[in-house]
């Protein structure tokens, strides 16, 4: 009876010490969606507009040549006729100014007094004396200046306030046998006309059309461009505004702002088209940013893990196990839940859990705190406390990594290579972008049910031509 417990006792250790570790694995925890962060970039987009047939009609609009008299009878009484070179116009920073280069004469009478009898007209009491200047001799000389202030309103209409600034006779003509200046009077004279000339010129600058070429470039940025085996970037334009207009010579220049909120995606996004909105402040940036969704798949992470693991031997003293396989399995919580299969002086299955952490340095995903679930652990202890050094953990953690690296450079260059493409928005018409992704920064990350996701930021600069 003794030898048979014996017997049976000594079974059981032996049974005990040669059996697998198989504790239960711990359940794979629900995925909670993604949110990639929105944020905000601004293209600036500049804008070159020839005024040039505008001021044109201004300029036939104003007539080339005027006439004006007074008749008196005592005093002077005058008769003018001037005529105008066409109108020189020269934008320069914010102002755009007009020169208009005449020339005149005038025909002069003078009556020292007058005096009316028995009801009659009034009638010069003595010999009137007749002037002029211009008349038998070259036109005299007039320079007329105008100047505009043009500014944009929210409806992208353009906004004109164009006042003379001065009429100048270049050759005065002064009789002074009558001590009379005529040229203050042309001057006078040809104020008063011309001023009714300033909301001509105002009309069609006001006709400019600004509004076209700016709901073209905002309708191509809403296009989706296709980087190729990647997916899609979308520009997703919000808000638009532009700095104040700026002239040269003959040209309006804009710096139109459009501010974006890039995504890429892999898949195509149902997207609604937004009407151009109306303009509002948009403060300027210099980079640019496209958030960029990269997945670390389980398949491809455990085609690497399940390569570099092994067959390794890890020694224990006397002991050891050799890692036959591994696996990374699914998110629990915050961790990412890794199966472990060995051989060896024991045998059996054992779950890890780690928490992923991306350094943005190496573009490298690694699992710092790796460590043994908890159920892991108690069997270990259990049956083979030996098993339970870090040994087993920190060589775990040193092979259980993933470089996206080559992924993350890809997507850089193929970016970069749509960032310098033209947009046809409609047949024939193109929006061209210049751009380049230059920096890398890590964003968030999140476990899935299938891949880690690893939310980028590619920062870089990009500007739009009509």
């Amino acid at each position: 009876m003794e030898k048979r417990c014996a017997f049976y006792f000594l079974l059981f250790l032996l049974l005990t010490s040669c059996g697998s570790i198989v504790p239960q694995q711990p359940y794979i925890t629900d995925e909670t969606p993604i949110k990639v962060p929105e944020t905000r970039g601004v293209v600036r987009i500049p804008l070159e507009i020839n005024l040039e047939p505008y001021l044109d009609m201004a300029d036939k609009s104003i007539p080339k040549t005027f006439r004006g008299n007074e008749e008196k009878c005592d005093g002077v009484s005058f008769k003018y006729y001037f005529i105008r070179q066409p109108i020189e116009f020269n934008g320069l920073k914010k102002t755009m100014s007009y020169k208009i280069n005449g020339e005149y004469n005038i025909r002069a009478n003078y009556c020292a007094q007058c005096s009316s009898v028995f009801g009659y007209d009034p009638f010069c009491l003595t010999p009137r004396i007749y002037v002029s200047c211009g008349i038998g001799e070259p036109l005299r000389k007039i320079g007329i200046d105008f100047e505009s202030d043009i500014s944009i309103a929210s409806n992208y209409l353009l906004k004109a306030k164009t006042r003379l600034k001065g009429v100048k006779t270049i050759d005065p003509c002064e009789l002074s046998f009558i001590n009379y200046d005529a040229s203050k009077l042309i001057e006078e004279e040809m104020s008063d006309y011309l001023k009714e000339m300033e909301a001509v010129i105002d009309d069609q600058i006001e006709k400019v059309d600004i509004k076209t070429p700016i709901d073209e470039a905002w309708k191509a940025m809403q296009e989706a461009i296709l980087v190729p085996d990647l997916g899609y970037l979308y520009f997703q334009p919000r808000a638009i505004g532009i700095e104040p207009i700026s002239f040269n010579n003959l040209s309006a220049n804009l710096v139109i702002n459009m501010e974006l909120s890039p995504v890429f995606s892999s898949d195509t996004l149902v997207s609604i088209k937004q009407s151009l909105p109306f303009l509002s402040k948009i403060s300027t940036k210099e980079n640019f940013n496209v958030p960029l969704l990269t997945l670390a798949s389980y398949d491809s992470i455990n085609a690497i893990l399940s390569k570099e693991v092994r067959g390794m031997v890890i020694p224990f003293k006397k002991k050891q196990i050799i890692i036959t396989d591994a696996f990374a399995l699914g998110p629990v919580g915050k961790q990412l839940l890794f199966k472990v299969q060995f051989t060896g002086s024991k045998k059996g299955t054992l779950y890890l859990l780690g928490t992923p952490v991306f350094d943005p340095k190496t573009y490298e995903i690694s699992f710092p705190d790796l460590t043994f679930d908890i159920r892991s652990r108690d069997a270990v202890l259990k049956a083979a406390k030996w098993l339970f050094d870090k040994k087993l953990t920190e060589a775990f953690r040193a092979k259980a990594t993933y470089d996206l690296t080559d992924q993350l450079e890809k997507a850089r260059i193929e970016i970069d290579s749509q960032l310098n493409s033209s947009i046809e928005f409609q047949k024939g018409q193109f929006v061209h972008l210049s751009g380049k992704m230059s920096k890398i920064n890590f964003s968030n990350m999140h476990i899935g049910a299938r891949e880690l996701r690893v939310v980028i930021d590619l920062e870089g600069n990009l500007s739009l031509k009509l």
